[in-house]
């Protein structure tokens, strides 16, 4: 808040008839308008004006305050009368910048002295939106660029993740699923905020790697059907030639080392990998419905790596890959 260049306007002879303007915020000290912070904003929604007038004015001089609001008209006020040479008036401020000019003029509008100034106005109602704004736009970038929060709700990554277990008698869980941060950020960004924003714009860094725990939209050939997350570990990569034969699984020829695995899966298997998608495969293999029976991920579908278990409390635990970029032959 300062006064502008301009913001004084002296009269024909030159002499200076307004002279230390200030304004009062409540019961405050004045501030005199050349003092005035330019960056400070207000928290107060009005402002005492009070100043002087010096010299012999002219019968019938009037003293009128031009308020313009941030983005609207001008609203002028005239001032009462000034008692012994001092004058006062409260003005109500809006949102925003507010402009102000005072000027002393003669009864047939010619302008005596002018003095301008603007102060800077910001609610606590406005104050808090923005803050809640601000905070949900950030969650929300967060989360969609960053890490978001999944839940297993399922057996298929046993042992590495365990999913809810119910009885299933009374339908009462005896355990509930672990909780998990998954790494938005390390393979693509969704500029879309996963469609909430007019962008189909996907920026990729990285393929998975073999081993990898990822995270990635369900391929339902519906695409009516509500969109499911599922959780899985990367196996093959675009290209890749994949076996499973008799409980061991292999990948271009290489067998790979499953420590992870609850138990060798009991059906074989044979493709190979789309260029545009990756096979995966939970670590329960004989209760997981992944791409043996669905087909292949596309790589459009993937939403992140799966980096940390946060609940329950006794299973906090960082999710490592299990990285297969040296594969040792059978």
């Amino acid at each position: 808040m300062a006064e502008s260049p301009q913001g004084r306007t002296p009269n024909t002879n030159g002499r200076v008839f307004i002279h230390d303007l200030s304004i009062r915020l409540d019961r405050g000290t004045a501030i005199p308008v050349e003092h005035l912070d330019p960056e400070e904003v207000l928290g107060e929604p009005s402002i005492c004006l009070g100043g002087s007038l010096g010299g012999k004015l002219p019968q019938g001089a009037a003293l009128i305050l031009a308020h313009t609001p941030f983005r609207r008209g001008t609203k002028t006020i005239e001032l009462s009368p000034p008692e012994k040479g001092r004058f006062f008036g409260n003005v109500l401020l809006r949102n925003g910048t507010n402009h102000f000019c005072l000027e002393l003029k003669t009864p047939d509008g010619g302008l005596i002295d002018s003095r301008s100034f603007a102060v800077n106005y910001k609610s606590s109602f406005r104050e808090w939106n923005e803050t809640i704004f601000i905070a949900f736009f950030l969650a929300l970038v967060i989360r969609s660029l960053v890490l978001q929060a999944f839940w297993i709700p399922t057996g298929s990554m046993e042992p590495t993740l365990l999913g809810e277990d119910k009885n299933p008698m009374t339908g009462v869980a005896k355990r509930s699923g672990d909780r998990i941060l998954v790494n938005r950020f390390a393979y693509a960004a969704d500029l879309s905020l996963d469609g909430r924003l007019p962008i189909h714009k996907r920026i990729c860094f990285s393929l998975p790697k073999r081993g990898d725990i990822i995270v990635f939209r369900f391929p339902d050939p519906d695409k009516t059907a509500p969109q499911k997350d599922f959780i899985k570990r990367a196996i093959g990569l675009p290209g890749d030639s994949i076996q499973v034969i008799a409980g061991k699984t292999y990948v271009n020829g290489v067998r790979l080392d499953e420590p992870y695995i609850a138990q060798e899966p009991n059906v074989d298997y044979e493709t190979v990998v789309p260029d545009d998608s990756l096979f995966v495969m939970g670590d329960n293999r004989n209760n997981s419905a992944d791409s043996r029976i669905w087909g292949p991920m596309p790589l459009e579908n993937l939403k992140g790596q799966a980096i940390f278990a946060y609940m329950p409390l006794k299973r906090i635990h960082p999710i490592r890959s299990h990285p297969h970029d040296l594969l040792a032959k059978e």
